[in-house]
């Protein structure tokens, strides 16, 4: 038998079996996953007539071997792995890998593990995500949902992948628990400019002596549950947001009544002198001469220096009357009437130290202890408490007066402004009073115009024992206000309002308002759900320099744990983080909690880790399990075992499993599909090729046949 009609039948065998191959690779052009194959031919073993020989060193050259081929074989079909295109889809479940790996899968549930490039995943009747073919997909499973509560932000993204693989199974009815908020984080500025647009009346203030003056520990009004809380007056701003901004000593006089002194005047021919609030006053008169009486005299030099000493001088009848109306601003020049040296001649009458005071000066201190007897004030409290001691004083001098004896009362009413009311105190005698502010100045303290302005307002010609009441214009402080929903231990949502305004230069204060009947530790007795006292202190540019308390602790009086802890974090020390205070509008740019209400499953996604992403009816997201890779050593090593399945061999190596991204493992893409790598163009070209080498080998089978057939032909 010939050797070239074997050799034509191995090639025929051959580029049959490369047609298989080929044809297999076009049938899968959509096959998702597939990875295309090629046939590796190798040439049969020579028959070899003669070996090859070396040279002689003293005679012939070296001679090639004389062998004679024997035909074509295929030793290997070879799988080449390079990436397929991915296609996005509308399918959540889907899943591609994009470079290297392998999804691990398993038909008896982790048993046996075998590998596929195919993430076309669903998930069955029992929560399993599985392939097509209810291979079950290998993974880590996030077990401790149950802890979700105890989780940091960062580890509701996390699964450990460092234990063994598990079947991955999400309970369809999965529920987070509610996590109980611990932690309030704020991000917001608070307006340090002179003029505000967001302002709140100041606290009330009634006329007994129970208000608390140091501006931390409210008390509230059993009637109208107002809170009462002295405030820095020089914190504070007016109706329309301008501040007042009060530097030392600046202030204002009250005039509670007309001063007035009444004396007789003596004729005198000779110099005539007193000393009234500090100016000297003298003439000379001789009313023969003249025409002009003493009296008359008298009156004209006391008028004559009036814009001096605020005081005026009438005539009535034989009598000089003094009056000071105490409208001007100014110092004691201007105010009262007081003889500061005994008079002479026809003022023989006044004695130095007479003195008629109704009108009284406050001044502002930064001192943290004010001195009352000096007319000192720092918060509202004390100067409601000065004018009410000072306006009982001027009603009724003989009076034994306490706060809650008053018939002068002195409030900060519900709309922010001082109110007073001249009660009837039952005797026959109506004591009324007149009411006129005026401005406190002097060489060292000009005249706070706004302060005087507003509390002008409160002027009045007669304050009527009995009758209605006069009141400043309003008093305002700087407001800003946040609100947030905290979550408690059972779920529960509950409105946390958190109040700040303005209680100092650089500081301010802030109140935390939870609905009744919840409570926040360190409460008045009187309103359990009103925390007060919050301080804030910020630097000279405007960073926040410390607050106190970092902490409120909360009880929602519905059964859930008590009390609960929520830290304030507010910003840094030093920093800009948290809460500022520049001359900006005062605004909230960011407010949130840790809290969260139980919540329902309702829909899942992968990322680019192949983590599978839970997200819950209350806004969560959690990652709930994540996907193994396996690669290899020797990825054409795999067995293919059909339906886009392969099986680990002897020659591919051990699978090494790990998660997407780590390793020589490439990441994965959700909602995608990894199409097949099959190259049409290629395989219908290499068609073509394995057409022709058929052919061609047939050529050398029927080339054999007819040389055997002339050598039969010898013989006849």
């Amino acid at each position: 038998m010939l050797r070239s009609m074997w050799s034509g039948v191995s090639g025929m065998q051959a580029h049959q079996i490369a047609l298989d191959i080929e044809s297999n690779n076009i049938a899968n052009v959509n096959t998702v996953g597939f990875k295309y194959s090629r046939a590796s031919f190798v040439d049969m073993l020579s028959q070899i007539k003669l070996i090859a020989t070396s040279p002689y060193k003293n005679g012939l050259g070296g001679q090639n071997d004389f062998s004679i081929g024997l035909g074509v074989g295929i030793d290997a079909t070879t799988k080449v792995f390079s990436q397929g295109n991915t296609q996005n889809t509308d399918v959540k479940t889907d899943l591609a890998i994009e470079g290297e790996g392998f999804f691990v899968i398993s038909p008896d549930r982790g048993t046996t593990r075998n590998f596929t490039r195919n993430g076309e995943f669903l998930f069955d009747a029992d929560g399993n995500l599985v392939t097509t073919g209810g291979y079950l997909v290998q993974g880590w499973v996030k077990n401790d949902l149950e802890n979700a509560s105890k989780m940091s932000d960062s580890d509701f993204f996390k699964v450990d992948n460092t234990g063994p693989l598990q079947n991955i199974r999400i309970d369809p009815g999965m529920v987070m628990p509610a996590r109980a908020s611990s932690k309030i984080s704020m991000r917001a500025n608070l307006n340090a400019g002179r003029h505000v647009d967001q302002t709140g009346d100041i606290f009330a203030l009634d006329s007994s002596s129970k208000t608390a003056s140091d501006g931390v520990n409210p008390v509230y009004d059993s009637k109208s549950r107002l809170t009462q809380m002295a405030e820095d007056v020089g914190s504070l701003f007016n109706g329309d947001g301008d501040a007042f901004l009060l530097n030392e000593n600046q202030g204002i006089w009250v005039s509670y009544k007309t001063a007035e002194m009444k004396n007789e005047i003596f004729a005198s021919d000779q110099t005539n002198t007193i000393g009234l609030n500090d100016t000297e006053i003298s003439f000379t008169n001789d009313s023969g001469i003249s025409g002009v009486s003493s009296l008359v005299a008298a009156q004209n030099a006391i008028n004559a220096v009036k814009d001096k000493t605020g005081i005026e001088a009438y005539l009535d009848g034989g009598l000089l009357r003094l009056e000071n109306r105490n409208e001007l601003d100014g110092d004691e020049k201007v105010k009262n009437i007081r003889v500061t040296s005994s008079g002479t001649g026809a003022f023989a009458n006044f004695v130095e130290g007479d003195a008629d005071i109704t009108s009284f000066r406050y001044r502002y201190t930064k001192s943290l202890s004010p001195d009352s007897s000096t007319g000192q004030f720092r918060t509202t409290e004390d100067l409601r408490a000065l004018i009410q001691y000072d306006a009982n004083m001027i009603k009724d001098p003989y009076m034994n007066y306490s706060d809650t004896t008053a018939s002068v009362s002195v409030t900060v009413n519900k709309y922010g402004m001082f109110e007073i009311l001249n009660k009837d105190n039952g005797d026959d005698e109506k004591q009324n009073l007149n009411i006129f502010v005026s401005a406190y100045a002097s060489e060292n303290v000009t005249n706070n115009v706004l302060f005087k302005d507003t509390m002008k307002a409160l002027n009045t010609a007669s304050l009527i024992e009995g009758g209605v009441s006069t009141s400043t214009s309003k008093m305002t402080h700087a407001t800003h206000t946040s609100s947030i929903d905290i979550v408690d231990s059972l779920g529960t949502k509950h409105t946390l309002r958190l109040e700040f305004y303005k209680s100092g230069g650089a500081e301010w204060s802030f109140r935390a308002i939870v609905p009744e009947p919840s409570e926040l530790y360190g409460s008045s007795p009187t309103r359990p759900n009103i925390f007060e006292g919050g301080r804030l202190r910020f630097n000279s540019d405007g960073s926040l320099a410390g607050m106190n308390p970092p902490v409120l602790q909360f009880d929602p009086k519905n059964g859930s744990n008590a009390p609960q802890r929520i830290d304030l974090s507010f910003g840094t020390n030093g920093g800009f983080g948290g809460l500022t205070s520049v001359d900006k509008i005062s605004e909230t740019y960011a407010i949130s909690q840790d809290g969260y209400q139980a919540g329902d499953l309702l829909d899942v996604r992968f990322d680019s880790n192949g983590s599978l992403l839970g997200a819950f009816s209350n806004g969560r997201t959690l990652a709930l399990a994540q996907v193994a890779l396996a690669n290899f050593a020797n990825n054409t090593g795999l067995q293919s075992e059909g339906g886009n399945v392969f099986s680990q061999t002897g020659n591919s190596g051990q699978a090494m499993i790990g998660a997407a991204n780590t390793g020589r493992r490439g990441g994965v893409s959700g909602s995608k599909l990894e199409m097949s790598n099959v190259d049409l163009s290629r395989s219908l070209t290499q068609l073509i090729v394995v057409q022709r080498g058929f052919q061609a080998n047939s050529k050398a089978v029927t080339t054999s046949d007819q040389i055997l057939n002339t050598l039969l032909n010898l013989k006849q």
